[in-house]
């Protein structure tokens, strides 16, 4: 009898470290999608959504000599966000499709060869992965979207 209090207070325990605070976690609506089980699921790359869109609009925007500077910490916020929207599927148990995979390998080509471009070349180039990074999120947040029940 004994050993069965100590594991209700242990579930009861878990159960509460689990939960968390309802209201902190609330965050918006894109960032809680329902899972298979009916079970809330935070998605890390849809609350970043409008942020990294925000962002990029800044970047095409962007005179050139400011984008030298904008260029320093670009690489490690678009890592950030792929990892975010890869994180994402791993919870939903889905997998990227050959066209999301290509596009994905193609931004990560471009925050790679970014940092030898000057001039001109500097300046499309980081247009042109701007552009291939919106289509990414698109389509994420259309997969996404595909599977909120």
């Amino acid at each position: 009898m004994r050993h069965a209090g100590v594991v209700l207070v242990g579930l009861c325990i878990l159960g509460a470290a689990c939960g968390g605070d309802r209201q902190r976690a609330g965050g918006s609506d894109s960032a809680q999608q329902t899972g298979m089980a009916g079970m809330a699921m935070k998605m890390p790359s849809l609350d970043s959504l409008t942020s990294v869109r925000a962002y990029l609009d800044s970047v095409v925007a962007a005179e050139p000599r400011d984008l030298a500077r904008m260029a320093a910490g670009h690489r490690a916020r678009m890592e950030r966000m792929l990892a975010a929207m890869e994180l994402d599927m791993r919870a939903m148990n889905m997998t990227a499709d050959a066209a999301w995979q290509a596009l994905a390998d193609s931004v990560r080509t471009d925050l790679l060869a970014i940092p030898g471009l000057s001039g001109e070349a500097f300046l499309l180039g980081l247009r042109a992965h701007a552009g291939r990074m919106r289509r990414l999120l698109a389509m994420h947040e259309r997969m996404m979207g595909h599977m909120r029940m």
